[in-house]
């Protein structure tokens, strides 16, 4: 009967059962993670170890080592250069933000007394030409910025002055987490096998099949396109710290990392840094760093053109508006992490529908094929 009522209403309540129990297992897992983040961020680093691994047992056929061992060396390599590489940025980020926390009281200075009288003065010389209404707004405008800037800087000083007082209680606990993930990526990785046959003799065989199913379907599918964004949001990172160092932006390495996370934003994308800044740069008469915010933002465009079809191979198939519906609802729900967790949810949702269709595709081609084998 659910069946026969599910095809009458053209699978929508399919539909919305499925999109119910996926914002209830996305809820479900946020509650959890708090509590094993140390053990999934374990199985994600496990995931890289495993390939070389195999690797290495495969073709060390001569100096037949354990797989204990060589999942040691690998660790060793993979913390090594990694744990070198982020200690050496999250370093020098961190010497940025402090020179950008001490000079942002004269950043405010330089903005109430230098830039704002600039544009207002500018503003001023067509006075002739715009209504007064419209000076009016923008006198209005210049002074609110003014007020927001210098309620922004004292913001920002006491945010993070009170995330570094919390980050240096919460060192122990940091310590205890780094443990249990270097040990939890070595377990889950030298026993992989012994893991995969305690699930094998736990679960039942249909369990599994649905099991197997799931995994090839949502999982690589989700995982895939999330993977492969981040790889092109990454790649564009790289280099907009990379110009940024190189041509001598004050802060480069900091705000190329703000600007190539933010890229990371559907619809919005790094333009949400670059092209204000270029128009203040041009305001300003920098005629030359104006010029060089455009051309990064060209390049990011081109470099976003070329990588993202051979990395991801196609885009998330997501409705710019549905997309941007999704970035809103999140705004308004998380706040500014809200922006990027909205899209998420909604390719989330969109992997569900198609796993389940292809599912369903299978398990019928499967039954008609039985169908045809018995009426034979």
């Amino acid at each position: 009967k659910l069946n026969a009522w599910n095809k009458r209403m053209n699978g929508l309540p399919r539909i919305a059962w499925l999109v119910a129990a996926t914002l209830f297992c996305t809820w479900l897992f946020f509650i959890v993670l708090p509590y094993c983040w140390p053990f999934v961020l374990a199985f994600l680093l496990s995931r890289l170890l495993i390939p070389p691994v195999r690797f290495c047992m495969g073709h060390m056929k001569r100096v037949k080592l354990p797989r204990g061992l060589i999942t040691l060396i690998g660790m060793i390599l993979l913390f090594g250069i990694l744990g070198t590489g982020v200690f050496a940025l999250i370093n020098r980020m961190i010497r940025e933000l402090v020179q950008l926390l001490q000079n942002t009281p004269a950043f405010v200075t330089w903005l109430s007394d230098t830039a704002l009288p600039y544009i207002r003065e500018l503003y001023q010389s067509y006075s002739n030409v715009l209504p007064e209404s419209v000076m009016v707004y923008v006198d209005n405008a210049i002074s609110s910025i003014s007020d927001s800037a210098i309620s922004f800087a004292g913001t920002l000083s006491a945010s993070i002055t009170g995330a570094a007082v919390n980050t240096a209680a919460s060192v122990p606990t940091i310590l205890l987490s780094i443990v249990l993930t270097i040990m939890g990526t070595y377990y889950m990785t030298a026993d992989k096998n012994r893991i995969e046959a305690f699930y094998r003799r736990t679960f039942p065989e249909h369990m599994r099949r649905q099991g197997t199913v799931l995994k090839n379907n949502l999982i690589h599918s989700l995982f895939g396109q999330i993977k492969s964004q981040l790889l092109v949001s990454l790649i564009i990172t790289v280099f907009l710290m990379l110009i940024f160092v190189v041509f001598r932006v004050r802060y480069g390495l900091l705000l190329g990392f703000i600007i190539g996370a933010a890229d990371a934003l559907p619809v919005i994308g790094a333009g949400l840094f670059l092209i204000p800044w270029c128009l203040f740069e041009l305001v300003m008469g920098n005629f030359a760093k104006a010029a060089f915010f455009a051309i990064a933002y060209i390049c990011v465009i081109i470099i976003r053109q070329i990588a993202e079809p051979r990395i991801v191979g196609h885009n998330l198939g997501l409705y710019p508006l549905a997309t941007m519906i999704a970035m809103y609802a999140g705004f308004c729900y998380m706040g500014f992490l809200g922006l990027i967790a909205g899209p998420i949810l909604l390719s989330l949702l969109r992997v569900v529908l198609q796993a389940d269709a292809a599912a369903r595709r299978k398990q019928e081609a499967e039954t008609n094929g039985v169908t045809e084998t018995d009426e034979a």
